[in-house]
């Protein structure tokens, strides 16, 4: 195994761990720690304390993203059939077990209105219209509208957030310079706490347009693709492996301040959160994400090499995708866990979840990004080297 994330690396194992890290520490907050009630002051809500922080691996999902995508653009910048090569590989990951989702609440939806299935009042409540799902812009119509859209569907707004940003990314590494991309990158990173804050004291009440709008969380975002830039500089990336103590004590600042949050802001509306935490956690995934590929050798690498987390990682997309359907479907309301019995029905609708998602994957999925794949960038006969080969066909949840 070498030694160091090199870009012609053909898969980084390390990546499909920090996915299976991202993943569960989503379905932790949501089989678990978000939907447990405790009385404050017992033994139950300070074993809880741990999980305070656990819905934040969808920023962790976020930086991966951007690391992901950003690299493959920035290796296939030259090629002459970049834009349709890059959409056409990610229409096949994305869009087909996406709409087997919409489909699948769609019909559920149906059924529960027709009282076949039982009515599912709170599962189905305050629904967005379907366009605003159908042409990824529900982060938009959650904002415009301050609710979730149905419970099944709520998380796709960072699926949202993720499509955007696909919209965006391709045009500025093909059409700015470098030099130009790392300071617009590095001034829309300064300015998305600042754009949260701006939308919190501008209407407290509305929770979603800071929280799911593109603009506020690139942040994350484009921390990844700063990652992917100096990665693929060999003078940035030989001077972080020459000062591995210094990364160890950046990452060890980084994450007591993590402790921190989690114990005086852990909430997604904390103000300290949404000024500067969501950019200090970031930090810190990120930390993890360049510390785990460039000493390959470590234990955290070693740890984000293993079986199962990695295999957590390969079916991440569709996990994130259908976690909240099986959960209300299962539970027949918007689930929360008041007793034993409602922790062992979480338990089995993560089985259910983890069982549907891997057959998905291995049946249908796989089999697409595969004929995605069969679309390769293309060169200029003078161009140096060929195709390059990326970190990974995907980006945040897809591997």
């Amino acid at each position: 195994m070498s030694t160091a994330f090199t870009p012609r690396d053909s898969r980084i194992p390390e990546l499909d761990g920090l996915r299976g890290l991202a993943i569960g520490l989503v379905l932790v907050s949501h089989f678990i720690g978000a939907v447990t009630v405790a009385r404050p002051g017992s033994p139950l809500a300070y074993a809880l304390v741990p999980l305070r922080l656990c819905w934040s691996g969808v920023d962790l999902f976020f930086v991966l993203s951007g690391f992901l995508i950003g690299g493959i653009l920035l290796d296939a910048r030259d090629s002459t059939n970049y834009f349709r090569v890059f959409y056409t590989r990610r229409f096949f990951r994305i869009i087909p077990i996406y709409a087997v989702l919409l489909l699948s609440v769609a019909v559920t939806m149906h059924l529960a209105s027709a009282g076949v299935i039982g009515k599912y009042e709170s599962v189905f409540l305050d629904p967005l219209p379907w366009p605003f799902f159908v042409f990824f812009l529900q982060n938009i119509g959650m904002s415009l509208r301050h609710v979730w859209g149905t419970f099944p569907l709520g998380v796709t707004w960072s699926l949202a957030v993720e499509e955007q940003f696909y919209l965006t990314l391709p045009l500025l590494i093909r059409f700015i310079d470098r030099r130009t991309l790392v300071r617009f990158m590095t001034a829309a990173i300064v300015a998305a706490p600042l754009l949260r804050t701006f939308f919190v004291h501008g209407g407290p009440a509305n929770f979603f347009a800071w929280y799911t709008l593109m603009p506020c969380r690139a942040d994350a975002l484009l921390l990844g693709v700063l990652a992917a830039v100096v990665l693929r500089e060999p003078r940035w990336r030989a001077a972080l492996l020459s000062r591995r103590r210094w990364h160890l004590l950046a990452m060890a600042i980084l994450f007591v301040g993590v402790a921190y949050l989690g114990w005086r802001a852990p909430a997604h509306d904390s103000p300290l959160m949404v000024s500067v935490g969501f950019t200090w956690l970031a930090l810190s995934y990120l930390s993890v994400l360049v510390y785990g590929l460039l000493f390959r050798e470590s234990l955290l690498s070693r740890v984000l090499r293993w079986g199962w987390l990695r295999g957590l990682g390969i079916i991440a997309y569709g996990t994130y995708l259908f976690h909240e359907f099986f959960l209300g479907m299962i539970f027949g309301r918007v689930p929360w866990v008041h007793s034993l019995q409602d922790f062992g029905l979480s338990m089995l609708t993560l089985v259910v979840t983890l069982l549907f998602c891997t057959l998905s994957w291995v049946y249908f999925e796989k089999p697409l990004v595969k004929l995605g794949h069969r679309f390769h960038y293309q060169f200029e006969r003078n161009a140096p080297g060929a195709e390059p080969t990326v970190a990974s066909p995907a980006g945040v949840l897809l591997p």
